[in-house]
């Protein structure tokens, strides 16, 4: 039975490093639950993994696993979860992946660098909420390159007025939301 065999590789694995150091989810598993600490011998394949690099960084390592960084910075979500929760500061070799989400170029701007993010604004000024969010909790003050997407939504439009600029909007001389 192929789940069977499955199941006999798992198990030989949790007790042979040799077999766990040759796939990332395994060798993960053996750091965690098997040696409770750094598993030298299966950083090769964990390093070849996205969510497991960040894993073993985040729970395994507590700091930085830079051998694993390439992986991670593949991803725009381990590179800002990365950035944020184990380096807590910048990540420079995963900014590119991020800057290609507003969602992910928002939250490193705020959780990880706490201050502006200028790769990532244009996507973010893509986007009228987070273009609104980045105003308000990162820059604290106006987004003029996201002013055009944020004039097109009613809501996004009456908090940037009101919490963000505290006055009038206006978008090309024309009035988009009154202060309230």
């Amino acid at each position: 039975c192929k789940n069977q065999s499955i199941k006999n590789i798992y198990r030989a694995a949790r007790i042979n490093p040799n077999i766990a150091a040759l796939d990332a989810y395994l060798a993960y598993q053996y750091a965690q639950t098997i040696l409770n600490g750094r598993f030298e011998l299966g950083e090769k394949a964990i390093a070849e993994n996205p969510y497991y690099s960040y894993r073993y960084a985040q729970t395994i390592l507590n700091g930085r696993f830079e051998l694993g960084e390439k992986a991670i910075s593949e991803s725009a979500l381990y590179s800002y979860r990365y950035a944020a929760e184990v380096i807590e500061g910048p990540f420079g070799l995963g900014e590119p992946t991020i800057a290609e989400s507003a969602e992910f170029s928002y939250d490193y701007a705020c959780w990880a660098l706490k201050g502006s993010f200028s790769l990532g604004e244009y996507v973010i000024s893509k986007s009228s909420l987070y273009s609104y969010f980045y105003a308000h909790d990162v820059l604290k003050d106006k987004f003029l390159l996201g002013e055009p997407e944020i004039a097109k939504s009613f809501y996004h439009s009456k908090w940037y007025a009101n919490k963000v600029l505290k006055r009038d909007f206006y978008h090309n001389d024309k009035l988009v939301c009154k202060y309230d």
